[in-house]
Formats: C-alpha cells, structure tokens, sequence
C-alpha cells in the first residue's frame, strides 16, 4: 500500500473544496447601490434612474416616498414602503429616482440593494 501523506492535511484539503474561504463583507458604502445573490453583495457602480420631476402623474406618492427615503437616509425613522400595480408602471423606477435624490442630498448616507425573489430567507 502506498502512503498517502498525512490523513488529516488530505481531509483538510478537501474540506477547503467543499466549503471555500469566506468572502470579505462588503463595504456598503462603497457603492450607491448593490445586488443581493442570497450569499454577496455585488456593488452596482450606478443607478439609472429618470430624474424625480420626469415623474408624471403621481405627485402625492412621490413625494411621500422621496420624504421617506430621505428620512432614513438622514438617519430618522422611516417607513417600510410597499409598492403595487402592474408590471411597467414604474414602482422600481419611483425607487431608484427617490434613492437617488436623497443620496444627492445625503452623500455617502444610503445605498439601495436589490435582492431576488429566492434570496430573501437570506437576510
């Protein structure tokens, strides 16, 4: 029989296959925005997102989510937002306008994560 080397550097060997080394946390102020995959956060370098005044039609509601993004981005209380309507009638885009207004006003402050479906239980 052959030696095999030291059983327990083998096993060691193939406990790093099977689990890697975990990943550096994120610095979440390093971005204006991240992706949640349900283990990293991938940084976003941009947000794209049309200007809060482009925004038609729907002036009380943007306004009380932009108020609202810009308190928690302030650092006083804010409310848990919940969005609903149809695909394409620009909940996502109210978001991502209102986020980066208050990070205009409140540079370094906030960053918006988006987060799948199937990552949630993640966080």
């Amino acid at each position: 029989m052959k030696d095999q080397g030291d059983p327990l550097a083998r096993l060691a060997d193939a406990l790093e296959r099977l689990a890697p080394a975990a990943l550096a946390p994120s610095d979440w102020r390093a971005a204006p925005a991240y992706v949640w995959d349900g283990a990293t956060a991938r940084p976003v370098d941009r947000i794209e997102a049309p200007g809060l005044d482009l925004l038609q039609g729907i002036d009380r509601q943007k306004a009380a989510a932009a108020e609202n993004v810009l308190r928690l981005a302030r650092g006083h209380a804010a409310h848990d937002m919940l969005l609903w309507g149809a695909r394409g009638m620009g909940k996502s885009a109210l978001v991502r306008s209102a986020v980066l207004a208050a990070q205009d006003a409140e540079p370094g402050r906030l960053a918006l994560v988006q987060v799948a479906t199937d990552a949630v239980a993640s966080l």
